[in-house]
């Protein structure tokens, strides 16, 4: 399952995937993500693992000057051509995000949705970090949204299933390893005319203390913890461990 990431979306995944995407929810995350980060006007922020880039083009229409990184070319070129069709203007870059090169150019980076934890190591994801704190600007600020690894052990579901209006069927089959504190995924998506498609994912999930550990050997401060896109205290039973962190 090395490098899994590489192939995972595609366009395949946007198919499944866009039509849970819900606009009055993205308004939400991104109201969150302002606040949090206290973004003055006409900040310029990285979307780090942009995706489809669902809070690039919500930043960019608050007037935030937005630059999206992501490898999947399918999730890019879906998200340069929603740009291009309400006219925003989004800077949207395919690289590996251990191999970004931004020098303190960023007002504040962002990670949403449990984007971090791929890698195949610990170490590797420490570069991610590393990177990030290269591209902010003195003081900084870095958001890192993921899943609350606490909350999944305590609530582990080995299998589950969502589906929607259009008619996709979407299966998880999942595992969990307390050593290496993976979650592996083999995911079954079926369409509304009975085809079958496979896909398997495999994600590290850091606990909070393990993860404040890793910004700061990045030089990122953790100075603030939240449960969920309302602002909630963190807590063992918040589904997300959203953490804030400026660069010293």
């Amino acid at each position: 399952m090395a490098q899994w990431y590489r192939e995972f979306f595609d366009d395949l995944y946007l198919q499944v995937y866009q039509p849970f995407e819900k606009p009055e929810q993205v308004r939400q995350e991104v109201d969150f993500i302002v606040r949090a980060l206290e973004l003055p006007k006409g900040a310029k922020v990285l979307d780090l693992c942009c995706g489809q880039g669902r809070h690039s083009l919500e930043l960019a229409r608050r007037g935030f000057q937005v630059v999206g990184v992501d490898l999947s070319e399918a999730l890019l070129y879906a998200a340069r051509q929603r740009a291009e069709r309400e006219g925003l203007t989004i800077t949207f870059l395919r690289a590996d995000m251990r191999e970004i090169d931004f020098v303190g150019e960023f007002d504040a980076v962002i990670n949403m949705f449990t984007s971090f934890g791929y890698l195949e190591s610990e170490a590797e994801d420490e570069k991610v970090l590393e990177k990030v704190s290269q591209a902010l600007k003195e003081g900084g600020k870095f958001l890192l949204d993921v899943m609350n690894r606490d909350w999944l052990v305590r609530n582990f579901q080995p299998m589950g299933w969502r589906a929607d209006d259009e008619g996709w069927f979407v299966l998880e089959e999942r595992t969990f390893d307390h050593l290496s504190g993976r979650v592996e995924t083999r995911w079954i998506f079926i369409a509304r005319d009975g085809v079958r498609y496979e896909r398997l994912s495999s994600i590290r999930l850091y606990t909070a203390s393990e993860l404040r550990t890793m910004l700061e050997r990045a030089g990122l401060q953790v100075i603030n913890l939240f449960g969920d896109y309302d602002a909630s205290p963190y807590t063992w039973d918040s589904q997300r461990l959203i953490m804030l962190a400026r660069k010293l």
